[in-house]
């Protein structure tokens, strides 16, 4: 059994490497901050993943901002996730390396798998970013690795986040294992107020109680940013209450022990949209991060490592045997 990759494929007429094995379909675009764009579960042919359904794939300036050229997809996050100022330093929102081109240095099958190295230097920061996306051969398991390293001779502050946005059904359930969430914004006081700590995932507001762990449809027109934190496990999980089918996540816990949800239920653009952020620091804002001291640093010549993996399932496999699949590969 061997895995597909196609490093000659084009998306809304960008350069596209696409990766296919007998559960998923994957595509990265590597002149979009080498975001992978789709994450088809071929058995449904389910689109794992949110596309903006009024911006396709684009080329654009480091200094626009993020929102207003988002196509969707899965993006990472640093130094910064908000936009801010910073040791002399303007960052754009979701950071530096999220709009660069990225080069492709290989693809192609080892061992089965289907296997892409992208690098790309960081525009502001002195650093050389490194992203190696593995799909399996023989499980619907995606392994995306990343390394960022400290070419400048002074030590970076930093933040590091990674940002899939998933496309949501009509009602999804949260699986987080968290004890505390924290209200970073809410549209409405049925999604709490600003500072607001909680007992995960049921919030006292002064509309009443609400259950966070349970998704809203598009026309409940609200918007909220929550933070999931004292997590017990590195992973998660959305679901599709109504089908099943399911997206789950896991990280490294030592390395990104924060949670930021950022969730659209037609009450940001109109977009209806569930984004569950793994991040090293809280708050995602660099120069508040560092304030708090909560931030990362990289010394001169570092190197900053982490890896993620995902795998899709669909009823009757449940959330527990998926991530029973990944039991081999729990990162500490």
């Amino acid at each position: 059994m061997t895995a597909r990759i196609d490093s000659s494929a084009r998306v809304n007429g960008l350069r596209a490497v696409e990766m296919e094995n007998d559960w998923l379909r994957v595509t990265i675009l590597p002149d979009v901050g080498a975001k992978i764009y789709d994450l088809v579960c071929k058995r449904t042919g389910r689109e794992v993943l949110w596309h903006n359904p009024r911006i396709l794939p684009q080329k654009y300036a480091i200094e626009s901002n993020f929102d207003n050229y988002w196509c969707g997809g899965w993006d990472e996050g640093f130094p910064t996730c908000d936009e801010c100022d910073h040791a002399g330093e303007h960052y754009p929102n979701l950071g530096e390396l999220r709009s660069v081109h990225w080069n492709l240095a290989s693809a192609g099958t080892t061992a089965g798998n289907a296997v892409a190295v992208l690098t790309a230097f960081g525009p502001i920061s002195p650093v050389r970013a490194k992203k190696t996306v593995i799909l399996r051969a023989d499980q619907p398991v995606l392994t995306v690795q990343y390394g960022i390293k400290n070419l400048g001779r002074l030590p970076l502050e930093f933040i590091w986040g990674t940002h899939p946005a998933l496309k949501p059904g009509a009602r999804m359930l949260l699986r987080i294992p968290a004890k505390t969430g924290i209200v970073g914004q809410a549209s409405r006081p049925s999604l709490g107020d600003p500072g607001q700590r909680y007992d995960w995932p049921m919030v006292e507001t002064r509309s009443g109680v609400s259950d966070m762990s349970h998704t809203q449809p598009a026309d409940a027109g609200v918007l909220c940013g929550h933070y999931a934190t004292d997590l017990e496990a590195g992973w998660y999980a959305v679901e599709d209450e109504a089908t099943g089918d399911g997206f789950l996540l896991t990280f490294p816990l030592s390395l990104c022990p924060y949670l930021w949800m950022w969730l659209s239920y037609g009450g940001w653009r109109g977009y209806h949209h569930v984004i569950i952020e793994p991040w090293t620091s809280y708050p995602v804002h660099l120069a508040d991060a560092v304030t708090a001291q909560r931030h990362r640093e990289l010394a001169p010549g570092g190197i900053f490592d982490v890896t993620v993996m995902t795998t899709a399932y669909s009823a009757p496999e449940t959330a527990e045997e998926a991530l029973a699949r990944l039991k081999n590969h729990v990162i500490k």
